[in-house]
């Protein structure tokens, strides 16, 4: 199938990553630049979409990070704890103790599994509550409402990943070994809770060989866990191109294209063309804005294809699983992808569910398109990311425009267009 983006529009997806790069710079969430994106943004979608709206929403944004530093604290104090310990003989002191010790490692680790393996916000009010917002343009449909198609994006950068920085994928065993040291932190702290409560106490000179090696050797990865990010508005400096202005161009590229060729949107079908704030805080503009339109989203059949990291045209994925959240996407939505990438010619896999990508990517995160899939709603992932060069650009503030390859973003309109072809089930041809 032969779809051809014109120079035009072809420049217009590059040229609207430099314009927020130069314009607005870096964009953590809720911050001010954010939000100057988002007026960038929702003035574009006016110049093509029959409708565009501006949905405000609250959230905590420094939280989804900054738990990292909080939990490292509280090891710390257990540890502590630990150590204070051993110079009481009075056995109400020694089970206090113990049981604070315990307590001050259980509690990172409850922090740590809902705030980022389930994306909750656990411990979000503890931080300041900020102000973000959505971006929403829409294409009416012909005729009676029956279905709604959403091609997503979202429009904030992260804060800098320190330890990415410098140490480039080999932060990995770092930000393994901290979850591995907590969690025998908190079976040898439990273990010696026990002791004390059983009244074994010979076995505690053992048990704190055990404690002394445990800490000689997790002590790297808490000290780099803690500095992982910086404190404040400091780690402000990721233009975020590939991560996610790239994304953003091409929703732009969606709607131009649109405005020019509207007998390609299906019948009875309303478009929605998205910029999501938060991403980078745990997801929670998407979770927003599922929340606030979930009833609509089922009543009408919604179908998401979310865009994030378009780096290459020699890497385009469809993103199956999700192993951080342990999220899985609609296999009709991945089905009609690959589908659209085919006809397209653009060499696209389904990326995810294999055992090295589970284990590996149990630290990578989520995406938007997670926050409507656990709600019910269908949903895809498209990537295309070279994960041999992204470290040494992925959130830090070299991720810069020349980082996305000529023909990525094309690629990826290209797919969204053959997308939406194959749900009119029509075969067209442009030139």
């Amino acid at each position: 199938m032969k779809i051809d983006i014109s120079k035009e529009d072809s420049e217009f997806l590059y040229n609207f990553v430099h314009r927020i790069i130069t314009e607005v710079g870096p964009r953590i969430p809720c911050s001010s630049q954010e939000a100057k994106a988002a007026e960038i943004i929702e003035k574009e979608f006016k110049k093509s979409c029959d409708e565009v709206l501006m949905e405000d929403f609250t959230c905590h944004p420094k939280a989804f990070l900054g738990w990292i530093k909080l939990d490292m604290i509280m090891i710390v104090i257990s540890i502590l704890l630990y150590f204070l310990s051993q110079v009481f003989t009075n056995y109400y002191w020694l089970l206090i103790i113990a049981i604070f010790s315990f307590l001050f490692v259980l509690i990172p680790f409850l922090v740590m599994w809902e705030e980022f393996f389930n994306y909750k916000e656990f411990i979000d009010p503890l931080f300041r509550k900020k102000t973000s917002k959505n971006v929403i343009g829409k294409f009416k449909p012909k005729g009676e409402l029956k279905k709604i198609i959403i091609f997503s994006s979202h429009m904030d950068s992260a804060i800098e990943f320190k330890l990415l920085k410098l140490l480039g994928w080999k932060f990995i065993p770092i930000a393994f070994g901290g979850i591995f040291i907590m969690s025998m932190w908190l079976i040898l702290s439990f273990s010696h809770l026990l002791i004390i409560l059983i009244g074994i106490i010979s076995l505690k000179a053992i048990f704190f060989n055990v404690m002394i090696w445990t800490l000689i050797i997790g002590s790297p990865c808490i000290i780099g866990l803690y500095f992982f990010v910086p404190l404040g508005d400091k780690g402000n400096v990721v233009p975020g191109a590939v991560d996610n202005l790239s994304s953003c161009s091409v929703v732009q590229g969606i709607g131009r294209y649109l405005k020019k060729n509207r007998d390609l949107i299906p019948n009875n079908t309303e478009i929605r063309l998205i910029s999501f704030g938060c991403e980078e805080a745990g997801l929670r503009g998407a979770y927003r804005y599922v929340e606030a339109h979930y009833e609509e989203l089922k009543k009408y059949d919604a179908v998401v294809v979310n865009m994030d990291g378009l780096e290459s045209p020699d890497h385009f994925q469809i993103i199956e699983f999700e192993p951080t959240t342990r999220t899985w996407h609609s296999e009709e939505v991945i089905q009609n992808l690959l589908k659209a990438a085919k006809l397209v010619e653009v060499k696209t896999k389904r990326f995810g569910a294999g055992k090295l990508e589970k284990t590996v990517g149990r630290l990578s995160g989520g995406s938007d398109a997670a926050a409507f899939s656990k709600a019910g709603i269908k949903a895809g992932f498209l990537n295309s990311a070279d994960w041999r060069t992204r470290s040494k650009y992925y959130h830090q503030s070299t991720d810069t425009l020349d980082k996305i390859k000529t023909g990525t973003l094309e690629c990826a309109l290209k797919i969204c267009i053959a997308f939406l072809m194959n749900e009119k089930n029509t075969n067209y041809e442009f030139s």
